[in-house]
C-alpha cells in the first residue's frame, strides 16, 4: 500500500517503477527511466513518475486515455 509519506517524499524514479509495474507486473524488466520533467504545481515527483511509468507501459499518453 502506498502511504501519503511515500507520495510526498519518494523520487521520480520510484514513481516510474511503481507506475510501470502496476501495468506490466513485477516480473518484467524495467526499461530505462526517463529524465524527470518539471513537476506540476499540484503534483509531486513521485506522482509524475507514476504517470510516466504508466504511459511507458501502455505506449500512450495518459491524456489519450480520457477520450
Amino acid at each position: 500500500m502506498i502511504c501519503a509519506d511515500m507520495i510526498r517524499n519518494a523520487s521520480f524514479a520510484e514513481g516510474f517503477e511503481a507506475g510501470y509495474r502496476a501495468i506490466k507486473g513485477t516480473t518484467v524488466s524495467l526499461p530505462s527511466i526517463p529524465s524527470q520533467s518539471s513537476t506540476r504545481s499540484n503534483s509531486t515527483p513521485f506522482l509524475m513518475g507514476v504517470r510516466k511509468g504508466i504511459e511507458r507501459a501502455l505506449h500512450k499518453s495518459i491524456s489519450d486515455l480520457h477520450e
